[in-house]
């Protein structure tokens, strides 16, 4: 039995030891990063992190809360940059606004920023903290202040009490002390793109940071706040980039759709011949339009908003 656990933890380690440290392009952050704590050191560190955070904290247990945050995380869990893990959400009984987030994908909202937003403000904010995760802000922050070895034992389930507690304390603290400004910003960015995906309204992202502002001029500044970049500098540029971030966002979608060679038609397009150059114009229209004037999303095929008919472009 005793060569058997030895085998056995041999045909885990070995391939991490090869994999473990390695250049890889991240699609969060577009560039080739240098990654060496993998996906099941993270998630393994997530789940020990996690029952850390069920001691310490109460949760709501309100099936409408709980399900309106978890309906809202898996859309935008399927459509993040990141699927190699299972998200998992929880409603923390807290009136402070507040959203943090954990290794391997585990992120909790705070009841106070719960009852303050719109279903597309808070996809925006469940996206931000999903784009945490999906460029690995925590993975690279957890390999640089914890050792391999530490890690490694994490994920085969051989970490000592003192190693699991140390990584503990140090995943707390990292995420206590915040991301930085570039992070932070990033995380907009992936959280704006993530909802749009999803059918959110990502210009719901300003609308909730200017919700922000607004309190952060009161005595009781958001908790959300303290780590972050002035909320003035992140409305601004969310409302520059927002045009950019769509359109990219669409054009992804097209490629994604395109046929790909030897697999014949494409198995998303509708089979229906055009009868014409209007039709055929029709089908290059974006999967999901906006309508301009009550920033609600509709399928591409939609023409006039059913709520206000506007021309829908």
């Amino acid at each position: 039995m005793k060569k058997y656990n030895v085998f056995l933890c041999a045909l885990i380690i070995i391939p991490m030891l090869f994999s473990g440290c390695a250049t890889v392009y991240n699609p969060a952050t577009e560039r080739k990063e240098l990654v060496f704590i993998t996906t099941p050191m993270e998630v393994a560190l997530g789940q020990n992190t996690a029952a850390q955070v069920a001691q310490q904290y109460a949760f709501i247990k309100d099936p409408r809360d709980v399900d309106r945050v978890n309906v809202i995380g898996d859309k935008l869990a399927k459509v993040s940059d990141r699927t190699d893990l299972k998200y998992h959400f929880a409603v923390v009984n807290d009136k402070e606004i507040n959203a943090f987030t954990m290794p391997g994908g585990y992120i909790y909202i705070n009841s106070g920023l719960l009852e303050m937003t719109t279903d597309d403000e808070l996809a925006c904010v469940i996206g931000h903290e999903i784009g945490h995760v999906a460029a690995r802000h925590i993975a690279k922050k957890l390999q640089t202040q914890l050792g391999y070895d530490i890690l490694m034992n994490i994920a085969v389930q051989n970490a000592s009490v003192r190693q699991m507690q140390q990584a503990i304390d140090v995943t707390f603290g990292l995420v206590s002390l915040g991301y930085s400004r570039d992070d932070e910003l990033l995380s907009d960015r992936l959280g704006a793109k993530y909802a749009y995906k999803a059918g959110y309204d990502p210009y719901a992202m300003v609308s909730f940071l200017k919700k922000l502002n607004e309190k952060d001029k009161s005595d009781m500044g958001p908790v959300f706040l303290r780590s972050h970049p002035y909320t003035s500098q992140r409305i601004q540029l969310m409302e520059k980039e927002l045009p950019s971030i769509i359109s990219k966002a669409d054009a992804q979608k097209q490629t994604s759709l395109q046929p790909q060679e030897g697999t014949g038609s494409n198995p998303f397009e509708p089979k229906i011949a055009m009868s014409n150059t209007t039709e055929s114009q029709e089908n290059k229209r974006p999967s999901r339009v906006m309508c301009q004037k009550c920033r609600r999303i509709f399928p591409g095929t939609v023409q006039y908003c059913p709520y206000d008919g506007t021309k829908l472009e």
